[in-house]
């Protein structure tokens, strides 16, 4: 299964990057036409209602805690998000927290909670990095140190959520959830 959550991961690394040169185009139709916010909202409405499902399709996370540890993630991402300008970089918070996530659950399960969000986060910066470099070689874009911010920021805070519903929905004496719940 990690194999598979493995090549995901770089199938899905390989999309972000392979359309590095004409996703400015898309934008600008979509800006143009006064889409763009509405594509971004609806964008983070479907991520949340996957992040949502995800969790609660297993029946030992429906609880308080993990409602509420969900609840206040929601309001940390409205307050990261909300006050920035461009939607662009509003969607760096759902492209690199997927990286974030999908790095968690391929990366071996023996490895110790804090190895692995540790790793999974330089992973996540790595990648964001790469990124930016495959960019500045680009006619049509360019290298932003605040999109590399961006993108470990938004790892950052996906693996700072997981780790958070982990906490919550970790009973006394259970083994730890290894796996996105």
């Amino acid at each position: 299964m990690r194999a598979r959550l493995r090549l995901l991961l770089a199938v899905y690394l390989a999309a972000i990057y392979s359309t590095l040169g004409v996703i400015r185009y898309l934008t600008n139709f979509l800006r143009d036409h006064g889409w763009l916010r509405p594509t971004v909202v609806l964008a983070f409405a479907v991520a949340g209602s996957a992040m949502v499902w995800l969790v609660f399709r297993e029946r030992r996370n429906r609880s308080w805690p993990v409602v509420l540890t969900l609840i206040a993630a929601a309001i940390v991402y409205a307050c990261a998000i909300y006050p920035m300008d461009s939607p662009e970089e509003k969607i760096h918070f759902i492209e690199y927290g997927v990286v974030g996530l999908l790095a968690d659950a391929a990366s071996p399960a023996s490895w110790p909670p804090r190895k692995r969000f540790m790793l999974c986060e330089l992973f996540v910066i790595a990648a964001g990095w790469t990124d930016e470099g495959i960019q500045a070689i680009l006619p049509n874009r360019f290298y932003d140190l605040r999109d590399v911010a961006f993108n470990a920021a938004a790892g950052l805070m996906a693996l700072t959520v997981l780790a958070a519903i982990r906490f919550a929905t970790r009973r006394r004496g259970a083994p730890r959830a290894e796996a996105l719940p």
